[in-house]
């Protein structure tokens, strides 16, 4: 309305075959708002101010990610036996199963000043999620790894920013600095009868994250013996100063997120005349990483043929107790499984872009009946800065390595012409 008030909503309704039919489907709506508050009569006299716009939002939308087209029914494999037919469940009945639904709330406000050289967005969100679709894991002596539920509910919320700048604007040479950082924290707010579900190397609890790792935490070395340990814990279940030489004695901790605290990057562009540099700098700060893949090069002797570190170099020795590497032995004794051993700081910086291009003038090519050339210089993942060698610190967010291919380091370089 008037340039100045906008108003939008929704409203659908989804079926799945996920579900059996009395929940088959389910119904979403979303509304969203924003006001152009620069257009109002007490501001248009401040020619500073370019824009100022306050937006929100807020709606439902469903998830039936299951990863089978029908979630509800018990269904069998058919199998040979000595050469007999057979069939056997391959998936258990779960009737009650329904749509998980998330509830966003998102409010922004955008700002421009000073002929847009400032501008900048600042948005926060809170993201509900309920019946969260999870699979329960059940012990193997039934026959099954888990079945899949609806168990409780999280909320994610956060805060991004984005920041614009044109330092400097001359006929010649222009600067433009960008900067956005994201603010970002997950909670559980709801586990069927509030207790707590081990899941791979990670635990779920009402108040914590589905990122918090739940690990053994590692003790160093035995210096009598060369033998790796762990911790105990103590009768309220925290951290001890008694120690363990066997794993599966050995007592789990939550250790902490793999979210980091914050994360963003850097933007710097540059052009003179015809010369233009564009650089781009990515950085995350906090959480942690599982290095599983470099467990591999850390075995103590029992995987015979496979490449070493040279942190094995420091290896537990009668001449050299005091190490934090145990000694070499063909006796698996477990000290590359996973542990806070192998836990390390996420928070790393990288040159994801360096672009150096150059644009002819339209005098010089005029001649060839060309409407602009430009030739480039471009290299990605050039510098990556980052205390634990060897790992790409650029992980995803449940922050375990498995063996995945590091961001590549090119080199690209080339011309762009317009006819």
């Amino acid at each position: 309305y008037d340039n100045r008030y906008f108003l939008s909503g929704s409203l659908r309704t989804d079926g799945s075959s996920r579900f059996a039919p009395e929940t088959r489907w389910g119904t979403f709506w979303s509304v969203g708002g924003s006001w152009k508050i620069a257009e109002e009569a007490f501001l248009r006299d401040y020619d500073f101010l370019d824009q100022l716009t306050l937006r929100a939002s807020y709606g439902g939308q469903g998830n039936d990610n299951l990863g089978t087209y029908y979630a509800y029914e018990g269904l069998y494999t058919i199998a040979n036996s000595l050469g007999e037919g057979g069939s056997l469940t391959s998936r258990l009945p779960t009737p009650d199963l329904k749509w998980e639904t998330n509830l966003n709330l998102n409010i922004g406000l955008d700002v421009a000043i000073l002929a847009n050289r400032i501008s900048w967005s600042v948005e926060y969100f809170n993201r509900q999620s309920k019946n969260l679709l999870f699979t329960m894991p059940m012990p193997l002596s039934t026959g099954y790894t888990g079945y899949d539920a609806n168990i409780g509910s999280l909320r994610n919320t956060g805060v991004d920013f984005d920041l614009r700048t044109v330092p400097v604007s001359t006929a010649d040479f222009k600067w433009n600095l960008d900067l956005n950082l994201s603010h970002y924290i997950n909670r559980i707010t709801e586990l069927p009868n509030e207790q707590s579900i081990i899941s791979g190397n990670k635990i779920l609890t009402v108040g914590g994250s589905i990122y918090d790792f739940y690990l053994p935490s590692w003790a160093g070395v035995d210096p009598t013996n060369g033998n790796p340990l762990w911790y105990l814990a103590d009768d309220q279940g925290n951290i001890s100063s008694n120690t363990t030489s066997v794993y599966g004695n050995a007592a789990r901790f939550n250790l902490g997120s793999s979210l980091p605290k914050v994360v963003g990057g850097i933007q710097n562009s540059f052009s003179f005349k015809g010369v233009d540099l564009v650089a781009l700098l990515s950085f995350s700060l906090g959480g942690q990483i599982l290095d599983s893949d470099y467990t591999q090069l850390m075995h103590n002797g029992n995987n015979a043929g496979r490449t070493w570190s040279t942190e094995i170099l420091e290896r537990w020795t009668p001449e050299n107790t005091n190490t934090d590497v145990p000694k070499l032995t063909t006796d698996n004794l477990n000290w590359t499984s996973a542990s806070s051993s192998f836990l390390y700081s996420g928070s790393y910086a990288r040159l994801k872009n360096l672009s150096l291009g150059y644009t002819f003038d339209q005098k010089v090519i005029s001649a060839l009946k060309i409407q602009s050339a430009r030739i480039f210089l471009t290299g990605e993942n050039l510098l990556t800065f980052y205390k634990h060698k060897g790992m790409d610190p650029e992980q995803t967010l449940n922050g375990a390595t498995y063996f995945r291919y590091p961001a590549i380091r090119t080199f690209s370089a080339g011309i762009q012409l317009a006819l």
